[in-house]
């Protein structure tokens, strides 16, 4: 009788920040690893296909004035977790994330301790020598450097970051997020009804309400397109999913254009969420950029592809790696080419059809979960 191999241990760390999103590249490694997760007591999900396990951390702490400022200042990062060494004995891999978070370097204590063999970590960063104005984080990112065992960049760009910094490009990997696509599926004959000549047309945003998620651009090409006498026997539908602190300024914002009953803003649990992308025409992404921050990725960019929507996005950060050719690019802040992008989307049924087919066929082949877990174990067989 053949014996079973054991299955290597795997944690991976994401504390406050442990997602539905990310986790579900891990999905297709369960009958390779016997993995568990670890998150803070507040975490974002923890219904994943294997098991997590919850401990304390500063994030946990309710909201209060200038909270993470506060926090961060007294932990040098409040991605920390409480007894997370302790909790690692005996895992082979750590698979952590950010140089500069807490947690990661618990991992590296770990390790050190002995508790682990290999500690690796997915770096979403993109901007260099950022998060190193608190005390301390430009000696954590020095530490990382010198004792991680191997970096996962989520972009090319990404990895242009580590270089600069001095990382030790032997040690880095590019593998991006991915998407379930089994899950996230289009609407049934897709290609046809993108082909109808329609006149109704439901435009989506999923994401946090916020400036540097161009939400405010998404409203004056709005603006635009139910003045346009060209769109005038056209009904249209801004569909804003999500929350963020720019919700209330964006109704006010809203009554001023005088668009108030042509925008929806609602929130959907994430199980939900396929069903809100088979239902829209059109999705839009129109990140930009500030001085601290890049759309790293955009998880909703991947979630619009599977369901092989037209999109319109924009050209910063780590997007342009995301979307490749499956949808059409504009620049960061550009309203009036994002209007237009939507306009010729409404007005050419081709074109829809043409960016709608990019956008499944590029989902399957590129950001399929299974795909990317493929990569992940290439990584970690490496070690």
């Amino acid at each position: 009788m053949k014996k079973s191999m054991k299955k290597s241990k795997l944690a991976i760390i994401r504390g406050k920040f442990l997602n539905a999103y990310e986790m579900q590249i891990f999905a297709p490694l369960v009958k390779k690893y016997d993995i568990t997760a670890f998150g803070s007591l507040t975490s974002y999900h923890d219904n994943f296909s294997f098991p997590v396990v919850k401990l304390p951390s500063p994030m946990d702490v309710p909201e209060f004035p200038f909270k993470m400022p506060v926090l961060n200042r007294v932990f040098t990062d409040a991605h920390y977790l409480v007894g997370l060494e302790e909790n690692l004995r005996g895992f082979d891999i750590v698979h952590s994330a950010q140089d500069f978070y807490h947690y990661t370097q618990q991992a590296l204590d770990a390790k050190k301790k002995g508790y682990v063999n290999k500690v690796v970590a997915t770096i979403l960063e993109n901007i260099p020598f950022n998060n190193e104005s608190i005390a301390g984080r430009r000696e954590y990112k020095a530490r990382f450097r010198k004792e991680i065992d191997h970096v996962i960049a989520l972009t090319e760009k990404s990895k242009a970051m580590l270089l600069v910094e001095g990382m030790d490009e032997k040690k880095i990997t590019v593998v991006s997020h991915g998407i379930n696509t089994k899950i996230f599926t289009p609407q049934k004959d897709f290609l046809i009804q993108q082909a109808k000549k329609k006149k109704h047309f439901r435009i989506l945003f999923s994401g946090r309400l916020e400036v540097y998620k161009g939400v405010f651009d998404i409203l004056y090409a709005a603006k635009l397109l139910f003045t346009d006498t060209a769109l005038q026997d056209y009904k249209l539908e801004f569909i804003f999913v999500g929350n963020g602190s720019q919700k209330d300024a964006m109704w006010q914002m809203e009554k001023q254009l005088g668009i108030t009953e042509l925008v929806l803003h609602t929130s959907v649990p994430y199980e939900k969420m396929p069903d809100e992308y088979r239902r829209a025409d059109i999705f839009i992404a129109p990140s930009k950029p500030d001085t601290f921050w890049q759309e790293q990725y955009s998880t909703a960019l991947l979630e619009a592809q599977a369901a092989g929507l037209p999109i319109v996005t924009t050209y910063t950060g780590g997007i342009p790696e995301n979307i490749g050719d499956g949808g059409i690019v504009v620049g960061p802040g550009d309203f009036y080419a994002i209007y237009q992008a939507i306009k010729n989307y409404i007005l050419y049924p081709n074109l829809r059809v043409a960016y709608a087919k990019k956008a499944r066929e590029r989902a399957e082949k590129v950001h399929d979960t299974e795909i990317i877990a493929g990569k992940l174990d290439a990584v970690y067989k490496s070690l």
